[in-house]
């Protein structure tokens, strides 16, 4: 008995451990200083819009501004970040493809990244295959 609900306990375990899918998508939303500056705004602001809702972090420093911003869901893509209400600056309220410089989404450049890994090696490993070893006589 205590075999049996050792092996149901263990599979009920594995099959929900390993079998969930990505349920979050993961955004870099980047910003230029000089249109932050015009809008008397930093990241940190545009961050606050969405704190209470998503996980984030805004990064500032010597390079262009940056805010990542982690959704819970997997149906937004690019268009739907930038279509977000943000507060910039005191009492003004935009869309966020009005304020940023550029909205990367992680997860569709990660799945181009790997297609481009994936034929850059394919196409090395049928260049070797075509060289043929070359005997140098000096």
């Amino acid at each position: 008995m205590k075999q049996i609900m050792l092996i149901v306990f263990l599979s009920c375990f594995s099959v929900f451990s390993f079998g969930k899918e990505k349920t979050e998508k993961t955004f870099l939303i980047l910003f230029q200083k000089e249109e932050l500056r015009k809008f008397n705004s930093s990241p940190a602001k545009i961050e606050l819009s969405f704190l209470d809702k998503f996980d984030t972090r805004a990064y500032t420093g010597n390079s262009d501004a940056s805010l990542i911003i982690t959704v819970p869901f997997t149906d937004w893509d690019v268009c739907d970040m930038g279509k977000a209400l943000v507060i910039v600056g005191d009492d003004r309220v935009l869309r966020l493809d009005e304020v940023a410089f550029r909205i990367i989404d992680f997860d569709q450049t990660k799945e181009e990244f790997q297609y481009l890994l994936s034929e850059t090696s394919s196409e090395s490993k049928n260049e070797k295959k075509k060289s043929v070893p070359q005997k140098l006589v000096f």
